[in-house]
């Protein structure tokens, strides 16, 4: 785990050795239910290091999380797990909707002891608005209806990161003008500046926009979502040691 050592030296990130040691069980646990489950590919230990582990942590190096993180379509827990393997204090909802990768949440929970953590397998469309303070999603839509449908989740202190390529600056920020978003700052993995350098955009909104405003309908322009509510609200919290608790 030495680049994502290096990476979280460099900048500043709140890397204990303890969250070292969870970092690597993580990605053990994906190596080893991989072949069961699919998550993540054909990837081997050092591939996760760095395709998985260290790219969830890039959006820290944009904006830190102060409060609540939100992970839509989270899938197999990136970004949100190594972000709650960070910064353990802080609460997270991991979005998923599909069974298999739900299941794979929980155990990760539970062998990781995870506190504060709640495993939501629905889809973001069916849920009502929340207000979260890092609100970010790795691949569940396209950056552009990615930036409005997570408009809609920000508490009025907080961002939405925008996991993409440098080339798509420039429409993200004439997308986020009309949502009332402004450009905080950006990271990348390493100090290479191509257009198709790996790079997460930090939106916060601006002083005119009102929580009432932009939570007036707004949501994705084209749902993408793969699976039915398969629980009445959709909650699955898991507590001090992993445990689910149904509501």
């Amino acid at each position: 785990m030495k680049r994502l050592q290096r990476f979280c030296e460099e900048r500043s990130l709140p890397l204990t050795s303890e969250a070292l040691e969870r970092f690597i069980a993580y990605r053990d646990l994906l190596l080893r239910f991989n072949e069961a489950m699919n998550l993540i590919g054909p990837l081997s230990a050092d591939e996760v290091e760095v395709e998985l582990l260290l790219d969830s942590l890039v959006p820290a190096a944009a904006r830190q999380p102060r409060g609540p993180i939100l992970d839509v379509g989270t899938g197999a827990g990136l970004p949100g797990i190594p972000l709650k393997l960070l910064y353990p204090d802080l609460p997270i909802t991991l979005v998923e909707p599909r069974q298999k990768r739900s299941t794979f949440l929980k155990i990760c929970a539970h062998r990781l002891e995870l506190q504060d953590t709640t495993i939501t397998r629905a889809r973001i469309e069916d849920l009502p608005p929340e207000p979260f303070d890092f609100v970010i999603s790795k691949a569940f839509q396209p950056p552009l209806n990615w930036l409005h449908t997570a408009s809609a989740w920000i508490a009025d202190d907080g961002a939405v990161l925008v996991m993409a390529r440098q080339a798509d600056q420039p429409a993200l920020l004439e997308k986020a003008s009309t949502l009332d978003l402004h450009l905080l700052a950006t990271a990348s993995p390493d100090t290479s500046s191509t257009p198709d350098t790996r790079t997460t955009f930090a939106f916060t909104p601006g002083p005119t926009r009102s929580v009432t405003s932009r939570r007036r309908g707004l949501g994705p322009p084209e749902p993408s979502g793969e699976a039915r509510l398969c629980q009445p609200r959709g909650l699955c919290p898991v507590g001090r040691r992993g445990r689910s608790r149904h509501p």
